[in-house]
């Protein structure tokens, strides 16, 4: 199995369905479980054919004839995965006739592990409705908003997923206040459900914890986690993702500019959004040196007319595109120097590649990036340098404001 840290696991286990079979069995008593033993090789047969061969109508009949000891032994060996739909439909009535506290908290249990048993979630409702109030003892406040999916025909765990997207208080309290077991099928599929239908606006975001969301998203499958994400990038701007969401997601699918085999899930402007939101890192990672943040608060004003920014570690310097032109700026605070963008390809972008570069010195590699030939040949290359001095922004503006509509590449 693949161990690498990209690589997300949540698999349904039948164990954990019969290690629940015995933790149900161990709240019987001790006497019960030894008669119980006994009488359920020798009396369940013959109560399961029984149960086989009355009709419905016969059924309220052969109920007034059933023990206690015959519902314990119904309840003890439950869900009967063997019987037909039939017979399954007649034990749940039986045990919803002859319903002791027992029942629902059996049923509670074995639902954690077998979520999708429609037997099961049918019984649990028809639980609550003997019990109400008192249902699996559940605090007052956490079972009365729960109470609207146990009154639904739907399935269960998306009705109790929309409940807990709807809680005032945190999933994890939610969750232990109704017993759900921690790592079991049920909260599993309960919180995603919840993130499927709340992701897309930050109400869980904030009652959660941006932190708390993204270690939870970090369980799912790949399939699963994308389709989360997909919910999540598409309904926002890339002004208004997380960042640990997102660190998580290039993490786990790697930079799309790279790589785009694991984005293509999203929607052209889904994708475009994460793009933009890693050249947005990139322009305020490449001025977090400076002292102060004056030089990213102006670019970023105008970080809607770019269209890529590209950084070099040696030199430290960041290439800004525009659609006809390229800003570039230095780590070192000095000049940044304006090219149309077809002539800083062709003369100066090549230059990272030959040896001369690679091999030069620092201060030299900086020079090289600062040409001011405004032709080379019938190209233009050169536009102009603006220094970062005295009241530069407004100087700055007033040359973007020109580039942004007279240059023409």
């Amino acid at each position: 199995m693949n161990n690498s840290p990209r690589f997300y696991l949540f698999s349904y286990i039948p164990k954990k369905l019969i290690d629940e079979r015995v933790s149900v069995q161990t709240k019987f008593s001790d006497a019960e479980k030894s008669v119980m033993k006994k009488r359920s090789k020798m009396n369940l047969p013959k109560l399961l054919e029984k149960i086989r061969k009355a009709s419905y109508e016969q059924l309220h009949e052969l109920i007034e004839t059933l023990t206690r000891m015959d519902t314990l032994l119904l309840i003890y060996e439950y869900p009967f995965p063997e019987e037909t739909d039939e017979t399954k439909r007649k034990i749940n009535e039986i045990l919803h006739q002859k319903y002791t506290s027992l029942v629902g908290k059996t049923v509670w249990m074995l639902f954690q592990q077998d979520v999708k048993d429609p037997y099961l979630q049918d019984l649990i409702k028809k639980s609550y409705l003997r019990e109400k109030d008192s249902f699996l003892q559940i605090d007052e406040e956490f079972l009365q908003p729960m109470s609207k999916a146990f009154n639904q025909s739907s399935d269960l765990v998306h009705e109790l997923a929309e409940v807990l997207r709807q809680s005032k208080h945190r999933f994890k309290m939610t969750l232990t206040k109704w017993k759900v077991k921690q790592d079991s099928v049920l909260e599993e599929r309960l919180v995603y459900h919840m993130l499927e239908k709340g992701i897309r606006d930050n109400l869980i975001l904030k009652r959660d914890g941006i932190a708390e969301i993204t270690n939870i998203m970090k369980r799912y499958m790949m399939n699963d986690y994308k389709t989360l994400m997909k919910l999540y990038i598409e309904a926002r701007d890339y002004k208004d993702f997380h960042q640990t969401i997102m660190q998580e997601a290039i993490h786990r699918l790697y930079d799309p500019n790279e790589r785009i085999d694991d984005w293509t899930f999203l929607s052209e402007k889904g994708l475009d959004q994460v793009k933009r939101w890693l050249m947005f890192n990139e322009l305020k990672k490449f001025f977090d040196n400076d002292s102060n943040s004056k030089r990213f608060d102006y670019w970023k004003r105008y970080f809607d007319y770019m269209e890529n920014v590209i950084p070099l570690k040696t030199p430290l310097v960041a290439f800004i595109y525009f659609e006809n032109f390229v800003v570039v700026e230095f780590g070192k605070i000095g000049a940044a120097y304006i090219y149309y963008k077809e002539g800083f390809e062709k003369y100066i972008l090549t230059q990272l590649k030959n040896s001369f570069f690679k091999y030069a010195g620092e201060s030299k590699k900086e020079s090289l990036l600062k040409r001011t030939e405004s032709f080379i040949g019938n190209d233009k290359l050169f536009i102009d340098k603006y220094h970062h001095q005295g009241n530069w922004q407004e100087r700055f503006d007033k040359r973007m404001s020109r580039l942004l509509i007279e240059v023409k590449g």
